[in-house]
């Protein structure tokens, strides 16, 4: 049974209160409210709820000052006309409330009121997501952190970050060779014990060679860790040039071509422009769409379908890979990026690490919205060509 809160308890008995008890009732709750509105407007961090229809039904004052939320405007106004940016970056120009994820995760760069990073959380408000009796009055909850600063010192974050993947990735890689190796040895003894053999029968062959083929595969699985290790640890510098996105995307779905016909999955890849140019590394980037289109692909059954939308935004050109598989558990879309995290079987964890910091070097955003059991969008945000030099001469 369900636990009632004291504000239940009292509106319950709302029909029992004479006139100067219920008076007196209003002013307590002013007064709650009051304290509620003090205690959020200290808070650092912005603070925004929206109703179903994306109208902001509360803000806090950190929150109206990131948006540029004029004070005669107040509550009650749509997202989409105070920041139409923060707004599109949510989806609110997209999802439906059956549609909505369950957590939004993302970096972006907004311009008005002024040039601010944000890092945006967003949650739908609880018990109204699942629920089919509460659907209409759906809503969302969202904290926008300033990481303004946090970018300016970028170089020394990195360097941080470097010292700190590598050790967690030196624990991880020292944990991840014990296997295969110990394997590999298992199976170099049994060769041995054969070869000691003088006569070696056509009974024995088949387990030489199966024991060989397990060596062979263990082998391939070491050299799979290890590069990716050196990747994360060693990125290159990018090499930029100008790249077009369609291309690209067109060349991994080639190298992925047996894969997706093996598991009877169906591309539909939609742009508004046949030539969508940035400047980047066109090897690094393919990595970042090898990484997530093979991500999807993991994430889907037999039968299904991605679709991968490429559009502009501002400044920007905007790759969607969406699909219809098993989604991210909202615990667990905070430790994406992390390294050596990771949710199946056979992952090493650290494909996502290297997306985010190839479209970081690139000047890019990535950003991730999922609702478990109902799919992901991973959402690539590429400066167009010539922006990344703006960006540079501005800091």
């Amino acid at each position: 049974m369900a636990r009632k809160s004291p504000l239940d308890k009292v509106l319950g008995k709302l029909e029992d209160l004479d006139e100067v008890n219920l008076s007196n009732l209003v002013q307590r709750l002013a007064r709650e409210r009051k304290l509620l509105e003090t205690v959020f407007d200290v808070i650092r961090d912005g603070i925004l709820v929206l109703d179903r229809n994306g109208v902001i039904t509360y803000s806090n004052q950190q929150g109206r000052r990131l948006i540029g939320l004029k004070p005669e405007l107040g509550d009650k106004v749509s997202l989409l006309r105070a920041a139409p940016d923060l707004a599109k970056s949510l989806g609110l120009d997209r999802f439906s409330d059956d549609a909505r994820p369950e957590v939004i995760v993302r970096e972006m760069l907004i311009n008005y009121p002024e040039r601010r990073y944000l890092r945006v959380y967003a949650v739908p408000i609880e018990g109204t997501v699942n629920e089919k009796a509460s659907q209409q009055d759906a809503g969302l909850t969202v904290v926008l952190t300033d990481i303004t600063e946090e970018k300016s010192n970028v170089e020394e974050q990195i360097e941080n970050e470097k010292i700190s993947s590598i050790m967690d990735l030196a624990a991880g890689v020292a944990h991840e060779l014990g296997n295969p190796l110990n394997s590999i040895n298992i199976h170099l003894q049994v060769l041995q014990r054969s070869l000691k053999k003088k006569d070696l029968t056509d009974d024995t062959k088949p387990k030489i060679e199966k024991s060989l083929q397990s060596c062979m595969k263990e082998v391939n699985r070491l050299d799979s860790i290890i590069v990716h290790f050196l990747k994360a640890i060693r990125p290159a510098i990018p090499d930029f040039k100008e790249i077009n996105i369609l291309s690209l995307i067109e060349e991994v779905l080639h190298l992925k071509e047996k894969e997706l016909s093996g598991k009877k999955i169906n591309v539909q890849l939609e742009t508004q422009s046949k030539e969508p140019a940035i400047n980047g590394d066109s090897e690094q980037i393919k990595q970042v769409f090898f990484n997530v289109i093979g991500n999807a692909m993991d994430a889907i059954s037999f039968n299904s379908e991605i679709r991968i939308l490429i559009s502009w935004e501002n400044e920007f050109i905007v790759v969607q890979i969406i699909d219809h598989g098993v989604g991210i558990k909202k615990e667990n879309v905070s430790k994406v990026f992390e390294p050596y995290f990771t949710t199946k079987k056979k992952g090493n964890g650290i494909g996502m690490m290297i997306v985010h910091r190839i479209m970081r070097n690139h000047g890019g955003e990535v950003g991730i919205d999922s609702k478990h059991g109902s799919g992901t969008i991973v959402t690539l945000k590429f400066p167009r060509k010539g922006s990344r030099l703006r960006y540079i001469e501005q800091k």
